[in-house]
């Protein structure tokens, strides 16, 4: 295992100046999949947290039912009706529309706040092995695709699993925390170890994040205190800028816009940029907890915060 500390940004080309004249298509073009019924704020902290980041055209696509929601808190420009199932949660019948869509953006964000709907869960896993985009997989996204591999296994084994994952040939970024993380082992059958909790987890990253990476082919970044990301078969990096894990709901649909960004500007550094990507959300949330205590800090402060954390980062490595 090759594994790395950060304590300062490692990456230095990811945080890139760009030239004067500058087409905001070159920033990135991302499509956010997220929001539900009870749960709309989860797609404004995402694609907040995006642009903030630097990306430069975003579309959020969203169950139909909340566009008077988002109306005002979204240009029009930038929003994504989609059909809806009765509990307004993205209904399976969305699914061309978004393959669709899919192809005209250079990543897609799937899972803040789309709900555990059953229909809403079968969506979300056609879409992993159907869009021929980079995926970011966070939240409600995790959820789905852990009960799939679930119910795969139970059904025909791990070796299936292994065979079905090879249905997917475009890079794929999981942001789990413990708990979700927690899920997948159980769910791929890495883990059989009814004592494996969370906590355990959380306390060794560094031990069970490459396990779900290698198995799965794909790069995740494990959140919580010192978040660890780590690609396929090959780096583990421990992040330190942040100290403490905030206890803010919404913290990790920060991440998952700020991850997207970074991956959708670097996409041949998918490691490189998840890393700094970390590292900023990191900064942010220190500088945020540092100006106005730990206690008063929410999650969208960490997006106000965010510019100062990328200034401060880009002065670190001149």
């Amino acid at each position: 295992m090759n594994l790395l500390t950060q304590t300062k940004p490692l990456f230095p080309e990811i945080l890139w100046k760009r030239p004067v004249y500058f087409y905001k298509s070159r920033a990135g073009k991302l499509l956010i999949l997220a929001g539900s019924s009870g749960k709309s704020g989860a797609a404004i902290l995402t694609s907040e947290a995006a642009f903030r980041s630097g990306t430069g055209v975003l579309t959020v696509g969203f169950p139909e039912g909340l566009k008077n929601v988002y109306k005002g808190l979204l240009p029009d420009a930038m929003t994504l009706a989609l059909p809806e199932t009765l509990g307004h949660s993205l209904a399976k019948r969305s699914g061309d529309e978004i393959l669709d869509y899919s192809k005209s953006v250079d990543l897609v964000i799937i899972g803040p706040g789309l709900s555990q709907n059953s229909e809403t869960q079968q969506l979300i896993w056609e879409l992993l092995f159907s869009v021929e985009k980079t995926i970011v997989l966070d939240a409600d996204g995790l959820n789905a695709f852990s009960l799939g591999l679930k119910l795969l296994r139970e059904k025909s084994g791990e070796e299936r699993i292994l065979e079905y994952l090879k249905k997917r040939h475009s890079p794929t970024i999981l942001t789990p925390h413990p708990g979700e993380a927690l899920a997948l082992l159980k769910s791929t059958g890495l883990s059989k170890d009814k004592k494996l909790n969370a906590n355990l987890i959380d306390k060794n990253k560094e031990k069970y994040v490459p396990l779900l990476a290698d198995f799965l082919n794909m790069t995740v970044i494990l959140k919580g205190h010192d978040t660890v990301v780590a690609e396929p078969n090959g780096r583990v990096l421990v992040n330190k800028s942040g100290g403490p894990e905030l206890a803010v709901a919404g913290t990790g649909d920060v991440l998952s816009g700020i991850v997207g960004s970074f991956i959708a500007l670097n996409s041949d550094k998918i490691f490189e940029a998840s890393s700094t990507a970390v590292y900023l959300h990191g900064l942010a949330g220190k500088l945020a907890k540092e100006k106005l205590g730990e206690r008063s800090v929410m999650a969208s402060d960490i997006v106000k915060f965010l510019p100062k954390a990328i200034k401060q980062a880009e002065e670190e490595i001149e």
